[in-house]
């Protein structure tokens, strides 16, 4: 079964995270389903550890070292991607 990459991005285009998912579970998401994943993210070469959080349709990504918002916004503003592992 293949899975999806979702990728967000800001700050200017310097600043990303993406996390793998299941298929199925993005179609939840898309529905407005509650779902929640640690990830890393990268800006200006520094890794930092992040919170996905998804619910009523809208992402939300927050710094997991610092109480910051990163990202707030529509599911439909991510970039998604077949993956085959």
């Amino acid at each position: 079964m293949s899975t999806l990459e979702v990728t967000a991005v800001w700050a200017n285009d310097d600043a990303e995270s993406s996390i793998k998912i299941s298929r199925s579970c993005w179609e939840k998401i898309l529905l407005g389903a509650s779902y929640e994943q640690s990830a890393w993210a990268w800006y200006e070469g520094k890794r930092f550890s992040v919170l996905w959080e998804f619910s009523n349709k809208a992402i939300s990504i927050s710094g997991r070292d610092w109480a910051q918002y990163l990202i707030d916004e529509p599911v439909e503003q991510l970039i998604v991607t077949v993956s085959d592992s």
